[in-house]
């Protein structure tokens, strides 16, 4: 492996083996710094649609976070409906730890426009359930539009 080149550019590699077989590589993939952390960036494809966030980047949904959405709605359906008495009963039936539990289950109290911008994959870059599991999240809704707004700067 040569290892990589960030360039900005997608990189393509060839290779020929002794039998004329000829591999090429191609990796279309951007690294882009934010914050403190470097992010692997999809190229912009015929056929996607750009984020409006990002224009230059193509929607994609983040699987991880879009699972953690749906497991945060239903604990707290079963929270609202009684059919758990607390979230200690529920962490255990889950076999979680009480505190990863509260912190997901904040997921649930999203702005209905940051859902639906996360599910249509039109999240800004950063924006990841390992964001939501670090950082504290208001309550207010215009303050998360404004906390997850400034990610995409």
């Amino acid at each position: 492996m040569r290892g990589l080149e960030q360039t900005g550019q997608a990189k393509s590699s060839t290779a020929r083996l002794d039998e004329g077989i000829k591999l090429t590589t191609f990796i279309p993939v951007r690294f882009v710094r934010h914050k403190a952390r470097k992010v692997v960036v999809e190229p912009t494809t015929p056929g996607r649609m750009a984020s409006p966030l990002n224009p230059g980047r193509p929607t994609s949904v983040d699987e991880n976070l879009m699972a953690a959405l749906a497991k945060a709605f239903f604990w707290q359906e079963m929270l609202d409906s009684g059919r758990v008495k607390n979230m200690t009963e529920l962490a255990k039936a889950e076999k979680m730890g009480l505190a990863r539990m509260q912190k997901m289950l904040k997921l649930a109290r999203l702005a209905p426009d940051i859902v639906e911008d996360i599910a249509r994959g039109r999240q800004p870059v950063g924006l990841s359930l390992l964001f939501f599991v670090e950082n504290p999240l208001p309550d207010d809704w215009n303050a998360q539009r404004a906390v997850i707004g400034g990610l995409a700067n």
